[in-house]
């Protein structure tokens, strides 16, 4: 009998179908809880700095944006100034030039004068002197407004280099504008040399 009596567990190896015995650490809910905390922290923690740096991203943006806009606005506004004074100029020009062309009307009309009065200068000596004086005043004041039309031009021909290299945008090649800015600033108004003055030490 003791013979054919077989073990229950002969053939099996021992370690086949054996639990191993959990660790005691594992399954001591202290532990599990500390581990769930640890873990729902460090997700916190990784969440609230992603949030922050979101934030910082944001702040930093809308920083830029809104000095970019200011930028934008005082650039338009400084062009638009710009360009209202070379109206201006332009309108002064104008009336300049007719006045200029009123001039030579004038001188024109007195030379003619003084012709005529050369035809007969035995007779109106008198009054050729006054021609002759009224000729001289009418040829100097026609040097002062040519003078003064040649400055205007002048300040027209800066304000509008001016206006070109304010109104070009970043990559445009401006070495041509400033070339002739350069040459053309002793023309500029005080405020303007200060704008242009300002704009080279920018690119700087």
């Amino acid at each position: 009998m003791d013979l054919k009596r077989r073990d229950s567990t002969e053939g099996v190896p021992q370690d086949a179908g054996t639990a191993q015995p959990p660790k005691p650490e594992e399954k001591n809910p202290k532990v599990l809880k500390k581990r769930e905390i640890s873990v729902f922290i460090y997700t916190t923690v990784l969440f609230v700095v992603a949030l922050l740096l979101i934030l910082i991203t944001y702040f930093i943006q809308e920083h830029r944006n809104s000095a970019l806009a200011d930028l934008t606005t005082q650039h338009g506004e400084l062009t638009a100034q710009v360009l209202q004074n070379i109206e201006e100029l332009q309108s002064r020009n104008e009336k300049l030039r007719d006045e200029l062309d009123q001039k030579e009307d004038d001188l024109e009309a007195l030379q003619e004068d003084l012709d005529a009065a050369n035809r007969s200068i035995e007779t109106m000596l008198a009054e050729q002197a006054g021609l002759e004086q009224a000729n001289e005043a009418a040829k100097l004041e026609k040097e002062t407004l040519e003078k003064e039309l040649q400055t205007q031009r002048n300040k027209t021909e800066a304000l509008g280099l001016l206006a070109a290299l304010l109104s070009s945008t970043e990559g445009d090649d401006v070495s041509g504008i400033l070339a002739q800015l350069e040459v053309q600033k002793a023309n500029l108004d005080t405020a303007y040399l200060n704008i242009y003055n300002a704009y080279v030490e920018n690119m700087k």
